[in-house]
């Protein structure tokens, strides 16, 4: 299927109504890449996109006159907060393909729609690369989860028919963490690598109490999944016998130090996936969006240079003080140093 014949494949996401007040206030505000950016992003790349929004919220989204509104009654872990479920969200699919993706990523131009549309079982998945447009720079990689789901037609049925999974939400932790889990149980998942997505940083709407609540929620719904399909999925059972080992012994009694190191399993084994990139999807990196911030993201690999070389590194440093420079430059080397680590304790817990 061409890029042509891909252009109806489905993109769902969930734009938040602006009803005024602080919400209103943030988005009109945030410089950089807005939503209106993100629309026309996933459009570019094949995709008709609706947004799904609980009953109400349709009269606040403005100023998109291409992305459809669907609403559904609340529901999920918060039934008037954050956004729709995933119940709700794969509902709109069927056995068709597409993509979730959140509403303020900006995804640089790809053929992925002709690869959902042409490989059967496929399922992608990528993190967001964090820029800051004020700095004219790149953050780095959010590495706690995921901002992009993509997959052909029906390879993510066995989630959509789990009712504890569909009861995560967008907007809130945890569903970029457990879908793409679930999902590497019953097909193979492949990471696209970054620079693919991109977001505009700008302050959490979740709060710490949610935050733990969902971590031991999608943890026992985790373990749970995989307990159902471990006589038919071989990485179902591979994934119960590489946590209870990464325990030290069996998962129940639960206690908050097993919540804690299950949810960190969970995010070794996504990394896991991460070392070998997919090479299925080629992303266009002449995109002119990238190109404001792909220089700085090359541009210092932290280890491989001296501070006198990164320090010359750029042209337009020259205003910056030594010290601002000095502890740029240890910021990236601390982050690179983390990666490092983060890549030898996967190694460690999965040997082959």
């Amino acid at each position: 299927m061409t890029m042509n014949g891909a252009s109806e494949m489905l993109l769902c996401t969930s734009i938040p109504p602006r009803f005024g007040g602080d919400d209103e206030a943030r988005q009109l505000s945030r410089a950089g890449l807005t939503i209106a950016d993100a629309i026309a992003s996933f459009e570019a790349a094949g995709f008709r996109v609706v947004s799904v929004n609980r009953e109400g919220e349709a009269a606040g989204i403005r100023g998109f006159p291409t992305v459809e509104i669907r609403e559904v009654p609340p529901g999920g872990l918060f039934p008037n907060k954050y956004g729709p479920n995933f119940g709700q969200i794969l509902a709109q699919f069927g056995e068709e393909p597409g993509a979730v993706v959140n509403a303020d990523i900006y995804m640089v131009k790809s053929d992925i729609a002709d690869v959902l549309a042409t490989r059967p079982g496929t399922v992608l998945i990528a993190r967001r690369l964090d820029v800051a447009t004020a700095a004219t720079g790149v953050v780095g990689t959010y590495n706690r989860g995921i901002d992009g789901i993509f997959f052909a037609g029906g390879a993510l049925a066995e989630l959509a028919a789990d009712p504890d999974v569909g009861a995560f939400q967008m907007g809130a932790p945890y569903w970029d963490i457990l879908l793409p889990t679930v999902a590497s149980l019953h097909h193979p998942v492949e990471f696209i690598a970054a620079p693919f997505l991109l977001h505009e940083v700008h302050p959490a709407r979740w709060n710490s109490t949610d935050y733990k609540m969902l971590r031991e929620r999608a943890v026992n719904v985790m373990v749970a999944h995989a307990r159902r399909h471990a006589a038919t999925r071989p990485r179902a059972a591979a994934f119960l016998a590489g946590l209870e080992g990464f325990l030290g012994g069996p998962f129940e009694p639960l206690t908050e130090k097993k919540i804690k190191d299950s949810a960190v399993f969970m995010n070794l084994w996504l990394a896991k996936i991460e070392q070998t990139p997919s090479q299925m999807v080629a992303v266009d990196y002449n995109d002119p969006t990238i190109n404001r911030f792909i220089s700085q993201l090359f541009s210092h690999t932290a280890e491989a240079l001296s501070i006198a070389k990164w320090l010359d590194a750029r042209e337009d440093d020259g205003q910056q003080s030594l010290f601002a420079k000095v502890h740029r430059f240890i910021k990236l080397i601390l982050r690179t140093r983390r990666a490092q680590k983060k890549v030898e304790r996967v190694r460690k817990v999965f040997p082959s």
